[in-house]
């Protein structure tokens, strides 16, 4: 099983962008939401990223929003202590994670899921 990882400056994005892929997904795909800090607030935590992370079960293709959660995601990555696969997707966050979702409802394995994100963001 694959999950997705939602990273976002914002709380509020992050819970939205979750809430709306699980509608489309029926609650069949874990998807785990890393917005603002501790508090709430604007911006991201690498502390709380590395948590989620290594408390993964599965594998996980990871989305995030701009400039520090990219690099807080990268840095988290690195220091994973887990064997799942942990793949980064230069996407929208929105759109990267919708396509995901659906694909991953669609039983598609994570490469294949991988490859539909780039595949239908090409097109656009």
């Amino acid at each position: 099983m694959t999950s997705i990882v939602i990273v976002s400056h914002s709380y509020k994005i992050a819970e939205g962008v979750k809430d709306l892929n699980l509608q489309m997904t029926d609650n069949d795909v874990n998807i785990i939401d890393v917005g603002g800090l501790d508090d709430k607030g604007i911006g991201t935590s690498f502390d709380r990223i590395l948590s989620v992370i290594n408390e993964l079960d599965d594998d996980a293709i990871c989305f995030y929003d701009i400039g520090s959660a990219g690099m807080n995601l990268d840095m988290a990555i690195e220091m994973y202590e887990g064997s799942h696969r942990i793949e980064k997707m230069e996407a929208p966050v929105v759109e990267g994670s919708f396509i995901a979702s659906v694909a991953l409802k669609s039983n598609m394995t994570m490469d294949e899921t991988i490859a539909e994100v780039k595949e239908q963001l090409k097109n656009d």
